[in-house]
């Protein structure tokens, strides 16, 4: 069989999150990292969709993460599930609107506000693990890359302001829900939820095992740094950590 491809877009948190899933369910693949414009020419030509990530598996086309957890969900062991069958679909379903797109968002937001204006720091993240032409199409053309950002995420002070805020909202609950001792959100078992949860709080807790393309920590601005700080002692960023620590595989493919 022909071996999987993953095309993604290096910084991005779909990218981290279809990664982690296809360490956690053990699929061997190759990763094609692309900047943006480039990933979605690709993604175009293979898939017929601007999206990225896209996983390339079989003669499937899969081109959202929901579509990859309901591909491979459905060749994996029963007690490895991340769907289990005893988890309440409607509780499930609400934890993916709450972290994989409110929280993603807010974090997602938060830190492009803060990093974008450090040139030399972004022009790596960007073009991380990309072909030589690329790299040098964003180290060239950075205020256009960084511009094209700004316009897709709608970066203004108010929007930082509004992600910050759901930050702390979202950070709060998750952490009463883990006040009663519980090991993962919903009880004993890691779930979707779980890793959900953790991939879109990752750019305000900084995972050591973050896949994509990320700076150095010493190298974060000084109101992400702090927001970084402050996220990591709550039981909730502390929860985030594990997770990527547990279940994370960091080797690659």
């Amino acid at each position: 069989m022909t071996e999987a491809t993953l095309v993604t877009f290096p910084p991005s948190l779909d990218s981290e999150f279809s990664r982690f899933l296809l360490a956690y369910y053990g699929l061997p693949h190759r990763e094609e990292r692309h900047t943006l414009v480039f990933s979605s020419l690709v993604t175009v030509r293979r898939g017929h969709t601007v999206r990225f990530p896209l996983l390339s598996d079989g003669g499937a086309e899969l081109a959202t993460v929901a579509e990859m957890v309901d591909h491979l969900e459905a060749r994996t062991a029963p007690e490895r599930r991340l769907r289990p069958d005893d988890a309440d679909p409607a509780d499930l379903a609400a934890d993916w609107r709450l972290f994989h797109r409110t929280l993603a968002s807010a974090t997602t937001v938060f830190a492009y506000y803060h990093l974008l204006p450090l040139r030399p720091v972004m022009v790596h993240a960007l073009g991380d693990g990309t072909s030589a032409v690329e790299r040098t199409a964003v180290r060239v053309g950075y205020p256009f890359f960084a511009g094209l950002l700004r316009g897709l995420l709608r970066l203004t002070a108010t929007r930082e302001r509004a992600a910050a805020a759901t930050i702390g909202t979202v950070l709060g609950a998750v952490g009463e829900r883990l006040a009663d001792g519980r090991p993962y959100l919903s009880g004993d078992r890691f779930t979707l939820s779980d890793l959900a949860f953790a991939v879109a709080a990752a750019p305000v807790v900084w995972p050591d095992e973050f896949g994509g393309a990320i700076p150095p920590l010493r190298d974060t601005p000084p109101p992400l740094r702090a927001m970084i700080d402050e996220s990591r002692r709550t039981p909730a960023g502390a929860h985030a950590l594990r997770v990527f620590h547990t279940h994370r595989d960091p080797r690659p493919g």
